[in-house]
C-alpha cells in the first residue's frame, strides 16, 4: 500500500457518477472557490488569467495538513456540521455538500491547490487523467504532492492554480468574468469586507450592468433599514431613465412559518437591451448572497409581451435554513422543485409579477402618448382631439408602445395606427378600439391599414406627388431641357398619358425586336427628319403595347412628314407582332411642342389629320394638354379631398422623420 502524504478520501465509482463536468460554465467554477474564500473568512480574493492558466489566492484562514484532507479532499464533508458559521468573521457559511471543489474539473485537466496555515505551506496536484484511470480500475487516488518553494502566500491563506484547461480560454474571459462574478454575488464590496479582484482589477457594484438599464423597478425591501435598501438599488439606476420605483410586500408565509424575500424585479424600455454576454430576460435567485438559480422567471410561463422587458434578482435564504432539509440539486445551481418552500416562492414571483405586468402596461401606456407626441404633426392632430376621442387614442398609442419593435417599426405603427383610429372614427367605431389587445394590436393595424378609407389617404399622398412629377415636366418643356431628359421623365410616368398606365413593363425581346425594325426605318430617314425624330419608347401598359414618338418642344412638323413616319411605325410595329406571333392590341402615340405646320397651321387640316391617324392607331398629343389635363384631374381630387390632408401631412412627416 503506498504510503502518501495526501489522501483523497470518496469512492470513485461515486465521483464518477457525479461527473467531472459538474457545471456549464466557468463563471460558475469560479464562483464555487469564490464562495469557499468567503466561508474561510477571506477578505480579499485575486484572480489572475493568463492564457491557459487561471490562478485563485485569497487571504483566508488557509488549511494544514489536516484540513487538507479531511475536509477539502473529503468529497462530501459537510461544513455545516461544525458550524453554520465562519470562526473569524462568523459569516454565514455559503457551501453544504462539499462538492463544490469538483467543479474545478469542469474547466480544468489539472488542478494544483498551495495553502499556508499558522506557519505550515502544503501543496499538491490532481489531474483528471490519473483520476479517470484510479476511476476505470476501481483504485485509490493519491494526489500528487508539490514543492512548496516559491509560493507567494504572505500569512494565512489558498492558492489555486488551473491549468490546461478544457476550453481555450482568451484575454476576453477577464471582462467577461468580471461581470458575471459581480452578477453571481450579492456581498461582494466594502460593505461586507470582501474585495474580489480580477487581473488586479476590483470588481466593484456597477460591474453588475444591471439596473442602470431598468425604465421600471420593483422593490421588496428588508425588514430592518428598508430605506437604505432602496436607495441603494436607486443609486444602481439612471434617473433620466427611471419612469417608476415602487415598493412591494417581502413577506412569504411557507406552511406556519413567515419569512422575507428582499431584492427586485425591473422592466426595461426595449428587450435588445437585456442581450449582453449573456441573456438578462430572466429573475435570479440568490440565497446567502450567491447566486443558487440563474433564472425563475422561465418557469412562470407567461407569453405577454411584458415578459420580454423582465429581469431581476430575488434574495430568499429561507431556501437554505442549517435546521432545515437542503432542497438543492448536485450542483447547487437548482432546486428541487416538489419542496414546499420553493413551491410558495415560485407562487409568491407570480403575484408579483401580475402588479409588474399591470403597472408596466399602464406605464407603457401613459408614455405610449410621448412617444408618438415626439412627431410634431402626430402631436398636432392627438391635441385636436376631444373628450372620449382623446382618450380612445391615448390608449391605441399606449398599445402600440408595449409592442417589441424597433423605433423604425414603431413610427410605421404610430403612422398606421393614426389611419386605423380616423377610419374608426368615421365609422362611429372607435368602441372596437378598446377591444384590441397590445398581443394583437400589430395584426389589428395591418389590416386596418387595408380599409378603403386609408387607401383613399394613401392615393391623396400619389396625387400630390403625380402633381409635383406635373410641376418637373413643365419646367423640363418650358426651359428647353434635352430631349433625352423629357424622354426619360415621361416614360417613368406613363399615367401622363393615360392615369390607367401607372406602371409601364419592360420586355426585352419585344424590345430588341422593334430596335431591329426602327433602325431600318431610320435607316430611310432624311438629315432633316432624323433631326424631327427623337426617340421611339417601346412599353407596354394595361394590356396594350405603346410607341411613343417624342418629338423636340420647339420642333414643327409637318403634316406629310408624320403620316410617312406613323405609316412605317405602323408597317413596322405589324411586322414586330407577325414576327412575335402576338396579336395584342397596340397605340402609336406622337407627342408634340408646336402645332403641326406651325404657321401654316389649318384646324381643319388638323382635326382630318386626327381621324385619318386612327387607322394607323395613332393619336396625337400635345406637351401643355397632356400636362394641364392631367393636373385638372389631379386638382380636382385634392379639392374634393381635403379632409385627407391632416392624415396625408402626418403620414408624409412621419416618413421623413
Amino acid at each position: 500500500m503506498c504510503e502518501a502524504k495526501y489522501k483523497m478520501s470518496i469512492n470513485l465509482q461515486v465521483l464518477n457518477h457525479l461527473g467531472l463536468n459538474l457545471y456549464s460554465n466557468t463563471s460558475a467554477v469560479l464562483s464555487e472557490v469564490v464562495a469557499n474564500a468567503w466561508d474561510a473568512d477571506a477578505t480579499q480574493v485575486d484572480i489572475k488569467i493568463s492564457g491557459d492558466t487561471i490562478t485563485i489566492t485569497d487571504n483566508g484562514n488557509g488549511m494544514d495538513l489536516s484540513d487538507i484532507n479531511h475536509k477539502y479532499l473529503t468529497v462530501g464533508y459537510q461544513k455545516r456540521s461544525e458550524s453554520a458559521f465562519s470562526p473569524v468573521l462568523h459569516r454565514p457559511v455559503m457551501g453544504r455538500k462539499g462538492i463544490g471543489k469538483l467543479s474545478l474539473f469542469s474547466i480544468a485537466n489539472v488542478v494544483e491547490v498551495f495553502s499556508h496555515k499558522n506557519g505550515e505551506t502544503n501543496g499538491f496536484k490532481i489531474d483528471t487523467d490519473s483520476l479517470r484511470k484510479a476511476i476505470a480500475t476501481n483504485d485509490e487516488y493519491y494526489p500528487t504532492e508539490l514543492s512548496t518553494d516559491g509560493i507567494d502566500l504572505e500569512g494565512n491563506g489558498t492558492k489555486i492554480i488551473l491549468s490546461n484547461l478544457k476550453k481555450k480560454r482568451t484575454a476576453a474571459l477577464a471582462t467577461h468574468l468580471r461581470q458575471r462574478l459581480a452578477r453571481r454575488f450579492a456581498i461582494i464590496g466594502a460593505k461586507n469586507q470582501f474585495k474580489v479582484l480580477i487581473n488586479d482589477n476590483e470588481i466593484v457594484i456597477s460591474d453588475r450592468n444591471y439596473l442602470s438599464k431598468a425604465q421600471c423597478v420593483w422593490v421588496f425591501p428588508p425588514k430592518n433599514q428598508p430605506d437604505e435598501f432602496k436607495n441603494d438599488l436607486r443609486d444602481q439606476t439612471k434617473a433620466d431613465k427611471l419612469k417608476l420605483f415602487k415598493a412591494l410586500p417581502s413577506s412569504i408565509k411557507v406552511g406556519n412559518a413567515s419569512y422575507c424575500i428582499t431584492g427586485w424585479i425591473a422592466t426595461c424600455s426595449e428587450p435588445k437591451e437585456l442581450d449582453d454576454d449573456e441573456n438578462l430576460n430572466r429573475i435570479v435567485i440568490m440565497v446567502r448572497g450567491k447566486m443558487a438559480k440563474e433564472d425563475i422567471f422561465s418557469e412562470i410561463g407567461t407569453t405577454s409581451l411584458y415578459s420580454k422587458y423582465v429581469f431581476g434578482e430575488l434574495s430568499a435564504d429561507f431556501l437554505d435554513l442549517d435546521d432545515e432539509a437542503d432542497i438543492t440539486t448536485s450542483s447547487r445551481q437548482d432546486f428541487f422543485e416538489d419542496d414546499e418552500r420553493y413551491v410558495a416562492l415560485k407562487d409568491f414571483v407570480k403575484n408579483a409579477l401580475a402588479v409588474v405586468r399591470n403597472d408596466w402596461e399602464d406605464t407603457r401606456s401613459s408614455s405610449g402618448v410621448d412617444e408618438a407626441c415626439q412627431y410634431v404633426v402626430v402631436s398636432d392632430w392627438y391635441n385636436g382631439l376631444k373628450g372620449d376621442d382623446k382618450k380612445s387614442a391615448k390608449k391605441l398609442f399606449g398599445k402600440i408602445n408595449q409592442l417589441t419593435v424597433e423605433k423604425d417599426e414603431k413610427k410605421e405603427l404610430f403612422k398606421h395606427g393614426v389611419l386605423a383610429f380616423e377610419s374608426f372614427k368615421l365609422k362611429n367605431e372607435l368602441s372596437q378600439l378598446e377591444k384590441i389587445s397590445a398581443e394583437n394590436i400589430a395584426a389589428f393595424i395591418e389590416v386596418a391599414g387595408r380599409l378603403d378609407d386609408i387607401e383613399a389617404t394613401m392615393y391623396y399622398q400619389i396625387v400630390q406627388e403625380r402633381l409635383a412629377v406635373i410641376k418637373k415636366m413643365q419646367d423640363v418643356v418650358s426651359d428647353g431641357s434635352l430631349e433625352r431628359v423629357i424622354q426619360d421623365h415621361l416614360s417613368k410616368n406613363l399615367w401622363l398619358l393615360d392615369p390607367s398606365w401607372d406602371r409601364g413593363t419592360e420586355a426585352p425581346i419585344v424590345e430588341q425586336a422593334f430596335k431591329t425594325q426602327f433602325e431600318t426605318i431610320d435607316a430611310g430617314l432624311t438629315p432633316e427628319e432624323l433631326d424631327a425624330r427623337l426617340d421611339i419608347r417601346y412599353k407596354k401598359a394595361s394590356n396594350k403595347h405603346l410607341i411613343i414618338e417624342l418629338k423636340k418642344g420647339d420642333r414643327v412638323v409637318r403634316t406629310e412628314e408624320l403620316f410617312a413616319q406613323v405609316k412605317k411605325y405602323f408597317s413596322a410595329t405589324k411586322k414586330v407582332m407577325s414576327t412575335l406571333d402576338q396579336a395584342e392590341p397596340f397605340e402609336i402615340i406622337v407627342l408634340l411642342g408646336c402645332h403641326l405646320d406651325g404657321k401654316n397651321y389649318n384646324e381643319d387640316v388638323y382635326n382630318a389629320t386626327k381621324e385619318a391617324l386612327k387607322a394607323y392607331n395613332c393619336r396625337i398629343m400635345y406637351y401643355d394638354e397632356l400636362l394641364r389635363n392631367a393636373q385638372n384631374l389631379y386638382s380636382d381630387f385634392l379639392e374634393k379631398n381635403q379632409n385627407l390632408s391632416t392624415l396625408s401631412d402626418i403620414i408624409s412627416e412621419l416618413e421623413m422623420s
